[in-house]
């Protein structure tokens, strides 16, 4: 038994697992200090108002950018297992040229159409500006995301979380120091906007260190990757991330809808006030939660490049690739239903003395969202099996229906009984990620005699050269 464990630790993805787990302890440490600074010196009404700005923000954001990243980890680490030099530029590439388009669009978003949605359903349009202030920093954001790409697309995880706890901690200080000048959601809006800027600075510079590797894990020269944006080849690339961007919206918006919806039906009921001071309960409630996501986020993290490169070395049998997803969904959901029991009094401890008896309604709150993470927990390989086996469009095509279904029930929870109900229905509804589960184990049993995956991803074609789709 004790060489069945040595050996098991010795393992890469294990190890590598296990450095993300150290840093996301940091990083969403880093989250919490975060919460608990601007729920004190904000206060309840004020913290809600910027709760709502950010949400804003978020939602422009994954319309526009959200799968960019893992379409990059997913392109950039399978043309490092091939060795493909050219083919590794042309994945970053594609994400920059991507990412410039995304930080316009961001830009113009965040000035014109984030105030007047404000104004429309919160009558409130300085909520929709301190929303234009953060779309502002999505190119330092995205400069920050191509730093990720290349440690994470190579397992260079400790020097990925080196970086990525750097510029968390950094936002701390940021945002401390904000509050303490001047404690009003501009001033953390304006806090992100720094944090966005110098991160991406940041990010240029860890690219140059990471040029110092062994070229089996170097990223290429940064000058040949904006020399070949111009020719970067865009309609795949952004396929596949829009395609991931659909995706993610069960994990990553659905659950989060709470925020938009529960002003929005104060206002419509003439009590807009009420309905922002119900929001920063709910936004503690929901920051408390993605803590909790943070002790499953590792093996996701890692599962995407280790796949991307063993796929892109050799073709790997479909009992095999079956065999690890099934040995991933297992330990993940296992170590999220542990975590999210053990949760329940620490988080009772920090809500009751750190955010103050105003916030006790976020206690309950958290338990109702938590309940969605022992869900999510068995299904972080969804991502990477509908990447890996190209069929992102299946995927998609279930996510609609989920989404569409989740967000009516958000919404009339919201409208039924308020904060508590949005809360309800944000983790309960996640259980509909487990259909995906059930889609994956058919495909195993009526694929198993195969070689390899078949079909082509997302429906695209699959004659030529195609990167960022495996």
């Amino acid at each position: 038994m004790k060489e069945r464990i040595r050996r098991f630790g010795q393992r890469k993805f294990v190890r590598d697992t296990l450095v993300l787990q150290a840093a996301s302890v940091v990083q969403n440490g880093t989250y919490l200090v975060t919460s608990l600074l601007t729920a004190r010196l904000l206060g309840e009404y004020e913290l809600g108002r910027w709760a709502t700005s950010r949400e804003i923000y978020m939602l422009l954001f994954f319309l526009v950018n959200m799968g960019l990243t893992n379409a990059a980890v997913s392109s950039y680490s399978k043309a490092k297992g091939k060795g493909d030099h050219q083919e590794s530029v042309l994945a970053l590439a594609s994400f920059l040229k991507v990412g410039l388009g995304v930080s316009l669009a961001m830009a113009l978003l965040g000035q014109f159409a984030a105030p007047a949605l404000a104004e429309r359903y919160y009558h409130d349009r300085q909520v929709g500006q301190i929303a234009g202030i953060l779309c502002l920093a999505t190119l330092g954001e995205v400069l920050r995301s191509l730093t990720l790409a290349i440690l994470n697309g190579t397992r260079q995880m400790r020097r990925y979380a080196t970086y990525d706890v750097a510029t968390n901690i950094l936002r701390v200080g940021l945002v401390g120091t904000a509050l303490w000048v001047r404690p009003e959601p501009e001033s953390v809006a304006w806090a992100f906007f720094s944090h966005g800027v110098i991160s991406g600075g940041f990010g240029l510079i860890a690219y140059g260190r990471a040029r110092q590797l062994k070229p089996a894990l170097a990223p290429p020269p940064f000058r040949e990757v904006l020399a070949a944006i111009p020719s970067a080849p865009l309609r795949a690339f952004f396929g596949v991330s829009l395609l991931l961007a659909l995706g993610k919206a069960m994990n990553a918006i659905i659950p989060r809808l709470g925020l938009l919806f529960i002003p929005a039906v104060a206002a419509s009921m003439g009590d807009v006030d009420e309905g922002f001071r119900d929001n920063g309960a709910y936004q503690v409630g929901n920051v408390l939660t993605m803590v909790l996501t943070g002790a499953i986020g590792a093996i996701a993290t890692n599962a995407l490049p280790t796949l991307g490169i063993k796929m892109g070395q050799s073709d790997v049998p479909i009992q095999k690739m079956g065999g690890m997803f099934r040995r991933l969904s297992l330990a993940s959901g296992l170590m999220a239903l542990g975590a999210t029991l053990l949760s329940i009094p620490f988080v009772f401890v920090v809500v009751k003395y750190g955010y103050g008896e105003a916030y006790i309604e976020a206690f309950e709150l958290y338990l109702w969202l938590a309940t969605g993470n022992i869900f999510a927990g068995f299904a972080v390989i969804c991502e990477p099996f509908y990447i890996y086996t190209k069929r992102l469009h299946h995927s998609v095509l279930q996510n609609l229906v989920y989404a569409s279904l989740a967000a009516y029930g958000i919404y009339s929870a919201t409208v039924a009984w308020g904060p508590m109900g949005a809360a309800a229905a944000g983790g309960l509804c996640r259980v509909l990620v487990l259909f995906h589960l059930v889609y994956i184990i058919v495909y195993f049993r009526r694929h198993g005699g195969r070689s390899d995956p078949a079909g082509p991803p997302g429906g695209a074609s699959s004659s030529g050269p195609q990167p960022g789709i495996p």
